[in-house]
């Protein structure tokens, strides 16, 4: 099975095209929020390094956040334009079970996954994987990071922190954390992930093309300020 998967979900520009959970080819732009002008030109290059067209493409995917507000839209827009036009599924996934995805981790852990939401802020999930599906244990929140850590401290279970913040914070989870714990090394999502998450979701049929829709755990700048 061939995935084009893109992440727009931050200032950085990600495109995989994937035979099943192998990388044909990857690339990336720091484009700086310019996801309007740069990410089709990237998907044509990448489609034409590896001699397809999106009709050979099986599986489209997105990252439907937490992330850039403006990003994410023109990713899931774009996703979801390819696969009406070739009638193909699509799958959204969020940038939190991207990171879930991003390493083989023991089914004797819980998987935190944490991404920067600012101001000692993250967007927070946690997952636990059974025969390598990772499946969510609690909805997707918004929360500091002290609670982050408060809250898993009363559950009592080893913990692998995955996600930006697990490196941002590892000095803050090490003197805080009162059970087992590994931390991730890998600190940026990319499409890869978002390409892997999507084609467990669609090989265990969990998944509603229908809906893809942005995921907000909170208010844009704009809300906030008005």
């Amino acid at each position: 099975m061939k995935i084009l998967a893109i992440d727009t979900a931050t200032e950085v520009c990600s495109v995989a095209i994937l035979e099943n959970k192998n990388i044909l080819i990857e690339n990336t732009i720091a484009s700086g929020n310019t996801h309007s002008v740069e990410l089709m030109p990237l998907i044509d290059s990448l489609l034409k390094s590896c001699n397809l067209n999106l009709d050979d493409i099986d599986l489209f995917a997105c990252d439907i956040g937490p992330g850039s507000f403006t990003g994410i839209r023109i990713g899931i827009a774009t996703i979801k334009a390819f696969a009406d036009v070739s009638n193909k599924p699509c799958i959204g996934i969020s940038s939190l079970e991207g990171f879930a995805n991003c390493e083989d981790i023991s089914n004797s852990f819980l998987i935190c996954s944490l991404i920067n939401a600012n101001h000692g802020n993250v967007y927070y999930g946690l997952f636990e994987q059974t025969n390598g599906i990772i499946n969510k244990v609690e909805d997707f929140s918004f929360k500091s990071i002290q609670e982050v850590l408060n809250h898993l401290n009363n559950i009592k279970k080893n913990i692998f922190f995955v996600g930006n913040c697990s490196t941002l914070f590892k000095d803050m989870i090490e003197s805080n954390c009162n059970f087992n714990f590994e931390i991730s090394s890998i600190s940026n999502i990319s499409a890869t992930y978002i390409g892997i998450s999507a084609l467990y979701k669609f090989l265990n049929k969990n998944f509603d093309e229908t809906s893809i829709s942005p995921l907000y755990l909170k208010s844009s700048s704009a809300e906030i300020k008005k």
